[in-house]
Formats: structure tokens, C-alpha cells, sequence
């Protein structure tokens, strides 16, 4: 029976085997990540720069420079100062990126996704974790947890996160951490709120420390934070009737905000002068632009966490609970008790609530804010894809189980899982895998002894690290400002009887390839090798 130890030990049991699994699914699609993001490449790069990254004009530049700038230096490990420095410089707080650069300099002078798959996964352990411990705060049907569980830690989107070497799985994690610490308050209050001493130091100081690390993490957690921070006062000032205590946690919360400000300053000029922050702002005033925002994120978590199945989902609970209502049952909305459990804690309402507010919320914030990059945007919104998978679960299930038959409830079971396998096995949902980089890779290590040119456009010259995977199969490369164009003069180019070209897209790129060719004693036929963004790939003999 539910209450008894052996009940227990198997839930925990199928708990863990799913974990494994889940696990065990996101490394295999590690191994089939061939290639990187571009803003992958930022984060190896901002975590564990030396010099900086630069591209010389007619200059060999060797391997080891450019690796330097991936991967962190012998000797120079643990450099927390650096790294913040760096950020400070661009538009992120540095939390995640300590994280990553922690477990990067415990593998010196080496440069692989690996490290960034495994900095992923510690933060899906504690996601796995807490998702657990929310389901059990709300009592869940045993069921229903167990296909919550599945469905997030299989689901392409949860396996896209943790590959996706960004501080995106992190921002998850903080996230639930956030939304356990609120429901635990919310439940915990009437034999807390009386001692204040209590009160601050088991209830709200948990919540400062998640939310001054969750704010450092990604800035995108305070749209969290906010919406479930206005429930949860709500709650205690007009549920609760304690105007007092509202406002202690109000300023509990406000002070850890403040701390994150006081300790990185610069996460002011990020917010409300950095090109981010404007454009996010921008986009979030534009109200002409709300609808299609968020018809945009709606369509990815339909097409990309529920493989095209949310309106089947969506009509079993619309449809079940019309059924309910004709058949003059109680309004499904509004049946949930409130009454006390025998620990005494507040019946689960509130805690949905407060939830669903919050969740809701960042996926309405992050719709108008978020950058609109295709498929890859879907990584502002997985933050809160578990929330949404258990509230949805939770509302439909509730839907189902009111009807006495069982056999639905399988039925709808059946249905999410075929659509979980639909996702990865048809609609190869699956983000940030890069296979095509593949076969530019094996290209590069193939020609690895022939001389390798890279001209860049000065404009973007930083674009050079899009491709990293490919010159660090090099001994050397030569750069070449693609705007410059005189003839070269380097005597190991100009007597090369083959080159492997690297051209940036600038409008001088055609005068310069023919500048380039008519430099070289040995070379004439050009070959077309390959394109990605912003870069073309010749062989030329």
C-alpha cells in the first residue's frame, strides 16, 4: 500500500532505474554530437581564455595558441577572477560559467564537448532530484509521478539541455530548487510563521541562497522568481492574513537580489545597457509583437516536446472536463481540497497555484523577450518544460480519474509515450547534435599536413572560433585579413602545392580568393569543399 516501507523502496527503485535511463539516453546522443553551437564556443572560450582570441594578418598562428583559448592552461586552474572579469565584459553572470570552469581545470590542456555534457548532467541530477521532491510535497498519484518522470527525463528537449554546453540545464535547476524551497514555505507556514527566528532561517533563507545563485546563473530567473515571489506574498498576506510576514519575505527576497547586484555589478549595465538587455526590453514593450512571440514558443513545445501532440493532450482534458461539467459533477477547477493533512501543512491548491503562476509566467516572459534563433530558441523555454509536463500531466490525469475507468488513464499513458518515441525516432528532435560537422572534421584531420589558410572578414573577425573543431586539427594555420588585399608573400603559401581555404563571407571574398590563387606558384584549380554559416571551405591545388 502506498504508506507502507516496501511501497516506498520500490518507488524509489523505478525512481532510479528511470534516472539511469535518462541518463544513459542523453550520453548516448553525447556521442552523437559531432559539433558545437556557436555560443557553445563562447563558453569554452569565456571560461578558459589565456590571451585572448585574436586572428593576425598574414601570420601562422600553431595550435596551441589557439587551444589555449578552449581549454584551461596547465598551471592556470581555478581561475575565478579571470572568469567573472570576462563576463563582465559581455552580457551573462558567471556562476555557471565557475561551474564549467571548475570541471575544466580538472582536465587541463584538453578541449572536448565532454566536459560541458558532464557540468549538464550534475545540474539534471538535482533537477531529477527536486522534481521528485516537488511531486511528493503535492502528492501526486504514484503514476502520474512515475510518467512525469519518464516523459522530462527522456524527452528530446531535456536531452537537448543537457548536451547544450550553456548554463541552460543549470537555470532548470535553479529553477526547481526555487519552486520546491516556495511550495515547502507555502505548506510549512502555520507552524513556522509564529517564530520568527524559525520562520527567516528554515523557510526564507533557503530561498535567498537558491535565488542569489539561480540570479547569477542566468538572468532569465527572475521572471521565476518574480511571478512565484508575487504568489507566495499573496498567499501569506491575504490567505494567510499576515501582512507582517508578506513583508519579511518580500524584503528576504529583494536582499538576495541585492546581494547578487552588490557582488557583480555589472549585471546592471547587462540588464539595462547591454545589447541583450535593450533588445529584450524592446521586444517586451512592442505589444504588437505578443501574439506571434508566443504562438512561436507554443509551437516549439508542441512540435519539439510533445513530438505535435499537445492539442491531443489538450483536448482529452478540455473534452473530460466538459463531459464533467454536463454531467453536473463538481467544477474540476476548483475540487481540489483544502483541507489540513495530518502534518498539518495547507492542502496542495495553493502550492499549484503559486506554480502554475510562476511557470506561466516565465514561459510568457521568456516568449517576449527571448531571442528568435529557430528550433535553438527552445532553449530560453527549457528552464520550465518539467514544470509544464507536470502540470499538464497533473490536470489531465485529474480530468481522466474522475471517470472511474482505468483504462483511460492507460490509454493516455500509451499515447504520451508514442509520442516520446515519435520525438526521437521520426521528428529526431533531438537539438544541437551538428552532424554535418562530421564530415568537415574528418576532412580537416585528412589534409591535417597540408598548409591551412583562414581568411577572415575583420568585421567579424571573432566568427573564427565557429571553426574551432576543424583548425585544431591543424599543426598551424595562416590568417589572412580577407580586406587586405595584397598579394601574399610568405614563402611556405606561396610555394604550397595544395592549401585548404577557410573564407569568411565579406564582399571582397571572390577578388580575394583570385588575389590569393594568383600569390601561389603551384596553385590554380579550386574545389568546392563545403559551407556553413558565415565560412566556405576550398581545396586548392
Amino acid at each position: 500500500m502506498p504508506g507502507s516501507k516496501d511501497y516506498k523502496n520500490l518507488k524509489k527503485y523505478i525512481f532510479c532505474l528511470i534516472f539511469v535511463a535518462s541518463l544513459a539516453l542523453s550520453v548516448f546522443y553525447g556521442f552523437q554530437k559531432q559539433g558545437f553551437h556557436e555560443d557553445e564556443y563562447y563558453t569554452y572560450f569565456s571560461s578558459n581564455r589565456s590571451l585572448g582570441l585574436y586572428q593576425p594578418d598574414r601570420q601562422w598562428q600553431d595550435r596551441q595558441t589557439i587551444l589555449d583559448e578552449f581549454a584551461v592552461k596547465k598551471g592556470d586552474g581555478f581561475n575565478y577572477g579571470l572568469v567573472k572579469l570576462v563576463q563582465s565584459w559581455d552580457v551573462h553572470p558567471p556562476f555557471y560559467y565557475f561551474i564549467f570552469h571548475t570541471l575544466c581545470s580538472f582536465v587541463p590542456g584538453v578541449f572536448t564537448k565532454w566536459t560541458g555534457i558532464a557540468t549538464n548532467l550534475l545540474a539534471f541530477a538535482i533537477s531529477f532530484v527536486f522534481l521528485c521532491l516537488i511531486m511528493d510535497r503535492l502528492k501526486v498519484s504514484p503514476f502520474v509521478e512515475t510518467l512525469v518522470l519518464l516523459f522530462y527525463g527522456l524527452n528530446p528537449q531535456t536531452v537537448s539541455a543537457n548536451i547544450f554546453v550553456r548554463m541552460y540545464a543549470w537555470l532548470g535547476a535553479l529553477i526547481l530548487v526555487c519552486a520546491y524551497l516556495h511550495i515547502r514555505l507555502i505548506q510549512e507556514y502555520d507552524q513556522n510563521a509564529s517564530d520568527l527566528k524559525k520562520y527567516c532561517i528554515r523557510l526564507l533563507l533557503p530561498i535567498m541562497v537558491a535565488s542569489y545563485i539561480g540570479f547569477l546563473i542566468q538572468y532569465f530567473y527572475i521572471f521565476f522568481f518574480v511571478f512565484i515571489g508575487i504568489a507566495t506574498a499573496w498567499i501569506i498576506a491575504f490567505v494567510k492574513r499576515d501582512i507582517k510576514n508578506a513583508a519579511i519575505y518580500v524584503a528576504g527576497c529583494a536582499v538576495s537580489l541585492m546581494l547578487s547586484v552588490v557582488t557583480y555589478p555589472a549585471c546592471l549595465s547587462h540588464l539595462f545597457g547591454g545589447y541583450r538587455g535593450s533588445g529584450a526590453s524592446g521586444s517586451f514593450f512592442d505589444i504588437q509583437n505578443t501574439g506571434m512571440r508566443f504562438a512561436f514558443f507554443t509551437g516549439l513545445l508542441n512540435t519539439f516536446v510533445f513530438a505535435g501532440g499537445l492539442v491531443i493532450i489538450l483536448l482529452v482534458i478540455f473534452i473530460g472536463t466538459m463531459l464533467k461539467m454536463a454531467a453536473k459533477k463538481k467544477n474540476p477547477f476548483v475540487e481540489i481540497p483544502l483541507k489540513k493533512d495530518r502534518k498539518g501543512s495547507s492542502g496542495n491548491a495553493l502550492e499549484i497555484i503559486a506554480l502554475a503562476v510562476a511557470t506561466l509566467g516565465y514561459f510568457f516572459m521568456a516568449s517576449k523577450t527571448a531571442l528568435l534563433v529557430g528550433s535553438a530558441s527552445n532553449r530560453y523555454e527549457m528552464p520550465v518544460y518539467s514544470l509544464l509536463i507536470l502540470l499538464i500531466f497533473m490536470d489531465a490525469f485529474y480530468v481522466l480519474d474522475n471517470f472511474g475507468n482505468r483504462a483511460l488513464i492507460y490509454v493516455f499513458a500509451a499515447i504520451l509515450m508514442a509520442l516520446l518515441l515519435k520525438g526521437h525516432l521520426s521528428d529526431k528532435n533531438v537539438l544541437f547534435l551538428y552532424p554535418e560537422d562530421a564530415g568537415k572534421i574528418e576532412y580537416a584531420r585528412e589534409n591535417s599536413k597540408e598548409a591551412a589558410v583562414v581568411m577572415f572578414n575583420p568585421v567579424t573577425a571573432h566568427n573564427v572560433w565557429r571553426l574551432t573543431d576543424e583548425i585544431l586539427e591543424y599543426d598551424k594555420v595562416y590568417y589572412m585579413d580577407e580586406s587586405n588585399l595584397q598579394r601574399v608573400t610568405d614563402p611556405e603559401i606561396v610555394n604550397a602545392d595544395k592549401v585548404i581555404l577557410y573564407v569568411a563571407d565579406e564582399d571582397h571574398q571572390q577578388e580575394a580568393i583570385e588575389e590569393f590563387v594568383n600569390s601561389c606558384k603551384n596553385l590554380s584549380d579550386i574545389t568546392w569543399i563545403s559551407s556553413e554559416d558565415m565560412w566556405t571551405t576550398f581545396e586548392i591545388n
